[in-house]
């Protein structure tokens, strides 16, 4: 059978999976990762929104921003404008052109994840949540920026009709799967192993002729339908189970498929 005959067989005829023992490891592998593609739809839904929630709450700090240029390397405001601290669900702002606060006060505003960006007199200050990959990149999870290196042409109209009028890229929600797709493909694949395990097991017990690998390809065909179920009900309840609910399903599936699979005769009894 082919992988298109075997997916269809996998959501309902699941006694022809066990056709899937005779497939070439190397299309079982590329079913697999189509299956993680599948289970890294929750992820890559919780990233897409996290930079939505973002991309709203930078709108509307943007909105709050005043006017001001930069002037021999200084924020330079009118005498009226007074320094203040806005907070979102993600993001905490700091505007101080009066000197009041410094980039160590921004980074203690840093908690959890919220990102913590303050324009002070002679700088831009971005405090990011503590990661290995910001510290290898950056050194630290701070980012200061002067503004005389680069930054003089920057000003409150340009912040407001750019943060106001901008989009998330294309390339961010593909980004997105890609950096899902790893720690799902990891996930599955240690999940289908275990349930490997089970399956050895039982096919022990029906003393059905199949070798651990070809009761691995079956299990990951096996697993198509739980892996859809999964990814349904998680992205209604994100705290849901998946990889019990997988294994468990999975194997129930399994053990459907290997029914009418020839049994090995018993000790002394003729084949």
């Amino acid at each position: 059978m082919t992988l298109r005959q075997l997916f269809i067989a996998s959501l309902s005829r699941f006694q022809d999976l066990k056709n899937a023992r005779r497939l070439s490891f190397g299309k079982v592998v590329l079913y697999l990762l189509c299956l993680s593609l599948v289970m890294a739809i929750p992820i890559t839904a919780q990233i897409w929104q996290a930079f939505q929630n973002l991309q709203a709450d930078t709108q509307e700090i943007a909105a709050k921003i005043p006017d001001f240029t930069i002037q021999d390397g200084k924020l330079t405001t009118d005498d009226a404008t007074e320094g203040f601290i806005y907070q979102t669900d993600s993001i905490i702002f700091t505007f101080d052109p009066e000197g009041k606060r410094n980039a160590n006060d921004i980074a203690k505003d840093q908690l959890g994840n919220f990102l913590s960006v303050g324009l002070l007199p002679d700088k831009v200050v971005i405090s990011m949540p503590a990661t290995n990959l910001s510290t290898q990149l950056l050194g630290s999870n701070q980012l200061e920026l002067k503004y005389s290196q680069g930054l003089t042409s920057l000003d409150g109209a340009h912040i407001r009709e750019y943060l106001g009028e901008s989009r998330i890229p294309w390339w961010i929600l593909a980004l997105s799967i890609l950096i899902s797709i790893y720690p799902a493909f990891i996930n599955l694949l240690m999940t289908v192993l275990i349930s490997a395990f089970g399956g050895v097991i039982m096919i022990g017990f029906r003393r059905v002729s199949l070798s651990y690998f070809e009761t691995l390809k079956i299990l990951i065909f096996s697993a198509t339908l739980p892996v859809i179920l999964s990814v349904i009900v998680s992205l209604l309840v994100p705290s849901f189970d998946t990889s019990v609910f997988i294994i468990l399903a999975s194997l129930f599936i399994f053990s459907q498929a290997i029914k009418d699979l020839p049994k090995r005769p018993l000790p002394n009894q003729p084949k």
